[in-house]
This record gives C-alpha cells, structure tokens and sequence, in this order.
C-alpha cells in the first residue's frame, strides 16, 4: 500500500491560514451552495493534448480545481472516455493527430449540437508536427474561431500555445506559430468578440515532455491544467512541491512518474509524523490554494493542517486510488513571506502532490 503526500508544484504564492474551521469538504460545500445553479459548459477542443496523453489529460485536474471552489463545470463533446475513475466527467472533443482544418470541419456541428459557453482551444499542434502549411496556420486558426463564433454567438474561446516539442526544429516551428496566436486573439477581441491567448508553454519545461518528445508527462499535464485554470479564473498560479518538506517520524519523500515534477511526501502514519512545507507569499491576503491529493484507503481519509502554528484545520480526501489525484480547495489569509504548512495524521492514509496558490477571482469566468 502506497501512502504519500506527494509533490507540491510552484506558481505565484497563495497561502493557508488557520483559524478554528470546517473541513475542506464543508468549506467546498458552502461555496457550491452559493455557486450559480446551471453548472458552465466547457469544450475542451484540440487533439492528442485535449484527449489526454495520459488518461483524462489535463481535464482531470481542471474538472476538480472548478469544482472544488465552487464553479461546477459540464465538460460536453462528442468523445466520452471510459476512463480514468478520478474524473467524473470524461466528455470532450479531442481527436488525437487532427490538424486546424479538421477541427473546423466539424466546429459548427459541435457549437450546435452540445452548445458550450466556453472552449478551451488547443490547435495547431500536428500542423507544427507535420509542417503543414505553416504560413497559413494562423489565418487558419483564425478562420477556426470565426467558425465557432458564428455558431454560437456569445460564446468564450481560450487559445492555448503549443508545444514545447522535443525536436529542436519542431520546437523553432512551433515557436513560430506561437508567437502570432496573440496577433490573431488580439484581433478578433478588438471586434468584442470574447476570445483570450493562454500562453501554457512558459509552464512546461523540457522535462515535461514525454519520451517520444511530443506529448507530456504526467507531471506536463497537471502544470497544463493549472495554467487553464489560471485563465479562467483571471489569477496568477504558483506551486509548491511537497517534496521540499521538512519531515518528522515515518513522512519521507518519495519519487513518482504519477507526480507533478515527479515527487510526492507521504507515510504520515502516526500522530509523531508529520511534512512541513513552507510556500511565500507576496503579501499579507486571502489567497486560495488547491492541495492535490490521492487516497487509496477506499474510504474518505484526512490529514490536520497547520498554517503558521495556528489552529488546525481538517483537509479530507476522497478515494480514488492512489495516485488518482484530485484537488480541494481551501480559502486562508496568509502572511507577506514565508508561510508553514504542516501536515499531520488524522484519519487512515492520504498522499499529496501538490499545492497550488492563486487569489481568488472576482468574475467568473475572467
């Protein structure tokens, strides 16, 4: 049995603070409460990255992050996954090797038919692979979102880069492209259409990228996830990976190719261990941050949170599996600087991977 506290990735610093509170999933439950009735629908459009290089892709961690803080969210399209457990909701629209011109052939059909209030665009990626017709490309994706628009009037379209790519001429080609989707996003927001440029390639770094130096890692798709997120959310990202933990008793830090920048912390077995993770802050806030977790213990799990040596707060963990990670989200005030967060035993077994920190936004979506 595997039980580790695992990775905590690192984006701009949100932080917990403590005072005598509800556990995570009464903290999540409240603001679902107060969350618009009609949960928002999203089409995650693209190709092999939107199908999921790994089972659900970056969908999995996104579907979590909205929900947890209380933006239900309907994933639709017309590809349904059978897998994995961990996300509730498997709908999507990515076909893996389609280039620009195959997702506008059927961009009006999908705008009609399953009605999305957003897109989440990833396009372009096997037209850089294959060199198709590279001077067009952006005219292309132009012609892409028009094609969506006009479907679907008042509809919300996020354009993500592409790449990195692992062949250095590959690389340079997507870069090329890269570079004019804002151009073609700017243009299009100039004539009020909602359309936003989500720049995910800064995110990944090399070691992101899978073996066959196209797709991404595990540990690609969860910092992808987070950088929609982000988007959506109007709100900067930072993560902090649990591996950096100081630990006490049987906590250790362990490796994972399942884990965000592939490390986790864990074995909080007893109430003499305990990981200790400190994450900064730029000011003295209210931050929000995600902890992402997997359980395996086939039942809820919990740990007790310690922000700065205040009051404990209960985080719970459903079970899926380990390493079938999902996010909870919890609002705290932090401290301007260096924050702790110590984790410690409550409830059987839980692993963490990471902790994301963002402000929480003031519309939705940004």
């Amino acid at each position: 049995m595997r039980r580790f506290l695992a990775g905590l990735l690192v984006l701009p610093a949100l932080f917990l603070s403590l005072s005598p509170s509800p556990s995570s999933a009464q903290t999540t439950a409240a603001r679902t409460t107060t969350a618009a009735t009609a949960a928002t629908k999203i089409m995650p459009l693209g190709s092999s990255t939107t199908a999921g290089s790994i089972p659900g892709g970056y969908r999995t961690d996104l579907y979590w992050m909205l929900n947890s803080e209380g933006h239900p969210v309907d994933f639709v399209g017309s590809v349904t996954d059978s897998t994995p457990a961990n996300l509730p909701d498997r709908d999507h629209e990515g076909h893996g090797g389609w280039v620009i011109d195959q997702m506008t052939a059927i961009a009006a059909d999908r705008m009609q038919t399953y009605q999305p209030d957003i897109v989440l665009l990833h396009a372009g990626a096997n037209d850089v692979l294959g060199n198709v017709n590279l001077a067009t490309a952006p005219a292309r994706l132009e012609t892409l979102i028009r094609t969506m628009l006009t479907a679907r009037p008042g509809l919300a379209v996020y354009v993500a880069t592409v790449g990195p790519m692992g062949d250095a001429a590959t690389n340079a080609r997507a870069a090329t492209f890269n570079n004019q989707i804002p151009f073609v996003v700017a243009k299009l927001a100039a004539e009020g259409a909602k359309v936003r440029f989500v720049d995910t390639r800064s995110a990944l770094p090399a070691s992101d990228i899978a073996a066959d130096g196209i797709h991404l890692t595990h540990s690609g798709n969860t910092k992808l996830a987070a950088q929609w997120y982000a988007a959506l959310e109007g709100s900067p990202i930072a993560r902090t990976e649990a591996e950096t933990a100081v630990f006490t008793g049987k906590a250790h830090s362990a490796t994972s190719q399942l884990a965000s920048s592939n490390g986790k912390a864990g074995w909080l077995d007893d109430l003499s261990s305990s990981a200790t993770i400190t994450v900064n802050a730029p000011y003295a806030g209210t931050f929000r941050v995600f902890i992402r977790s997997g359980n395996g213990s086939g039942t809820t799990c919990s740990h007790t949170l310690n922000i700065n040596g205040g009051a404990a707060r209960v985080i719970e963990y459903p079970s899926y599996g380990w390493e079938a990670w999902t996010q909870q989200a919890i609002d705290v005030a932090l401290n301007a600087g260096a924050n702790t967060f110590k984790f410690t035993y409550r409830t059987c077994f839980a692993e963490i991977d990471s902790l994301d920190l963002t402000v929480p936004g003031t519309s939705w979506p940004a």
